[in-house]
C-alpha cells in the first residue's frame, strides 16, 4: 500500500511541477499588419450581372424541350448559388410568360379568322 501512495504521489508530484515550470512567452496582442493585394478583376455589378442571367436563363429554356434542365449560363457564374436560384426562378417566370404571351396572341390570331370566315 505504501508503494501505491508513493507513486501516485511521485506522479502527482511530476504533474504539477510539469505544469507550473512550463514558460509560455507573452502573447503579442497586436495585430498582424495585412497589406491587401491590389485586385486583378475588377468589382463586379451584382444589378447588372443578375439581370444578364435572368435573361441568359429565360434564353436557354426557350431554345431547349419542356422537361429538360439547362447548364448554368456563363452570365451567371458571378452570382453565387442562392442568387442564382433567384435569377432562374426569375427567368423561368418570364419564359412562362412569354408562352403565355404566345399562346393568347395564337387565340387572337385563331378567333379573328373565325370571324373573317363568312
Amino acid at each position: 500500500m505504501r508503494i501505491r501512495h508513493a507513486i501516485a504521489t511521485t506522479g502527482l508530484l511530476l504533474a504539477l511541477t510539469a505544469c507550473s515550470s512550463s514558460e509560455t512567452p507573452p502573447v503579442d496582442t497586436k495585430p498582424a499588419p495585412t497589406t491587401a493585394a491590389p485586385s486583378t478583376t475588377p468589382p463586379v455589378d451584382m444589378a447588372a450581372a443578375t439581370e444578364a442571367c435572368i435573361e441568359a436563363v429565360r434564353q436557354s429554356l426557350k431554345d431547349i424541350p419542356t422537361g429538360e434542365d439547362i447548364e448554368r449560363p456563363t452570365e451567371c457564374e458571378p452570382l453565387d448559388d442562392s442568387a442564382y436560384l433567384e435569377a432562374y426562378m426569375k427567368g423561368l417566370q418570364k419564359r412562362n410568360q412569354d408562352g403565355r404571351d404566345e399562346l393568347q396572341r395564337q387565340i387572337d390570331e385563331a378567333a379573328s379568322a373565325d370571324a373573317a370566315t363568312p
